[in-house]
């Protein structure tokens, strides 16, 4: 079911990238790319419970954090290539863009698992979880968007720098989904992503907007 729903939300998207030009139809691009990201992980987890099967904790609270993330993202090495970007921080937003087309399919898949009772018995775990999980993956993405983007600003390689954001992307991944798994920890799975996302908002959106607007007006 989740592959129609990939393909009915895909050829949609694949008209308004044709109509829609710069910065918006990049946004776009990587947000499908997020949702294509799902797919992937979602076949390379059928592969694994069919021929790894590895302990349920370790596959929740440590594989599939670094999969994810690693599979996330991919298509940002692509800025490593250029000297500099259009405008700062737009690397970050496109990392989020990535996250958070991520998390509308693995909320889909998961919540079509896990809620069997109605919507109306489940309904606060499905906002808790869709608000919490969009936050994260976009929260984790962009933070090895910054790392390509101060590269990029900076105009140098730093793999150490680059491993260094994606390790900890994977860590607080991980911590999350652990978290989902302890009952006296679940309150940790809504406080972190919702903090780290506010946090990122703040530093990177709106700081980028303001050089983004200066940038106009000078021209």
């Amino acid at each position: 079911m989740i592959e129609a729903l990939y393909i009915g939300t895909l050829l949609p998207l694949f008209f308004l990238i044709m109509v829609i030009k710069g910065e918006y139809r990049r946004l776009i691009v990587f947000f499908t790319w997020g949702l294509t990201s799902t797919i992937l992980v979602y076949f390379i987890n059928i592969f694994i419970d069919t021929y790894i099967i590895p302990d349920e904790t370790l596959l929740l609270s440590q594989i599939i954090p670094v999969m994810e993330e690693g599979i996330k993202f991919l298509p940002l090495l692509i800025f490593m290539r250029k000297n500099k970007s259009t405008s700062r921080y737009n690397i970050v937003r496109y990392a989020m863009a990535v996250g958070i087309g991520f998390s509308i399919l693995e909320n889909y898949l998961y919540l079509t698992i896990t809620t069997s009772n109605g919507i109306s018995d489940s309904l606060f775990f499905i906002v808790t979880r869709s608000l919490t999980a969009c936050v994260l993956h976009g929260s984790m993405t962009a933070l090895v968007g910054y790392a390509i983007q101060v590269m990029m600003d900076y105009e140098f390689i730093s793999l150490p720098l680059l491993a260094g954001m994606f390790i900890l992307s994977s860590t607080i991944h991980s911590i999350y989904n652990l978290s989902g798994l302890t009952e006296s920890l679940q309150v940790l799975g809504i406080i972190i992503p919702v903090f780290l996302f506010f946090v990122q908002h703040y530093l990177f959106n709106i700081f980028g907007r303001k050089r983004v607007s200066g940038g106009l007006r000078r021209k």
